[in-house]
């Protein structure tokens, strides 16, 4: 005999995962957290903590949807890591890979130069004085998702200024030989 809670779920299984799918893309995420969602209303119903609803698991399903998201921003932006992870704080022992770090280091400062002020703001603080993005979302007086936009934006054109200066290279040096 199923619970009211598995039947919704049964019932409702195709939609929530739709509905979480909104949240994350992807298909194979989104039956997941659906199904944690389920799982965690179970467990609380079973618990006697609260009456299982539709509604209690839609709520769920959101709250485990958007924390997903914010895991996979703050690793996003962390694996873009600090500026030490570029290569620019290498100690390079001949001239040559002392030229291309000050080159990188050109590129990076050019690309902030690009920067609108308050990406340039977020991305200092972060990178340079080391805040968390809910730091810095209360010094600026804006959400962590801004925070977040300004600093993928910063790390962005860091990157194509870096790519570009190394593509440009490598043709110079194409040309070269």
């Amino acid at each position: 005999m199923l619970t009211r809670l598995q039947e919704i779920y049964l019932d409702r299984k195709g939609a929530l995962e739709r509905f979480v799918g909104r949240f994350l893309h992807n298909a194979d995420d989104a039956a997941d957290v659906a199904q944690e969602a389920f799982l965690r209303v179970y467990a609380a119903e079973v618990g006697g903590q609260t009456p299982a609803s539709e509604a209690l698991l839609y709520s769920v399903a959101r709250n485990l949807a958007l924390s997903e998201l914010r895991r996979r921003t703050s690793r996003a932006t962390d694996s873009m890591a600090d500026l030490d992870d570029l290569g620019l704080a290498d100690q390079a022992p001949n001239p040559e890979a002392k030229l291309q770090q000050r080159q990188m280091v050109r590129a990076v400062e050019a690309a902030m130069n690009e920067m609108p002020p308050r990406c340039l703001e977020a991305f200092r603080l972060r990178k340079l004085d080391g805040l968390s993005q809910a730091d810095i979302a209360d010094r600026m007086g804006i959400s962590p998702k801004t925070v977040e936009r300004h600093i993928t934006q910063a790390l962005q054109l860091c990157h194509v200024a870096l790519v570009g200066k190394h593509g440009r290279q490598s043709r110079r040096a194409g040309a070269d030989a």
